[in-house]
């Protein structure tokens, strides 16, 4: 579904968004979380790509906290794919990958 430009779309965080009142979880990724390291990053570079182009939405399903969760697309490419190719990302929900990584620690 292609989202109207006057609708308000704003980053929650690197991997979850909200469009109205709809919060949308990105589908495939984790990023770190806000209180962590690359946390602020990953939301920042999120929101860029969410101001540089038309927006499409692939509904999937919903997760356990209600979020739909979606395939988003900006300038008719995968945000989830651009967030994991630039490194700000992990594939999956494990955060503990973070952990193991080093990527939480300065």
């Amino acid at each position: 579904m292609r989202l109207p430009s006057t609708l308000q779309i704003r980053a929650v965080d690197g991997d979850t968004i909200r469009i109205g009142s709809e919060r949308v979880r990105l589908r495939g990724i984790d990023t770190p979380e806000m209180n962590e390291h690359a946390g602020p990053a990953a939301k920042q570079r999120l929101e860029e790509l969410l101001r540089s182009g038309p927006i499409r939405i692939m509904p999937h399903s919903r997760d356990v906290y209600r979020r739909l969760v979606a395939d988003v697309f900006v300038n008719g490419q995968n945000v989830a794919d651009i967030l994991r190719s630039e490194g700000l990302s992990k594939t999956g929900w494990l955060v503990s990958a973070w952990r193991k990584s080093g990527l939480d620690q300065e």
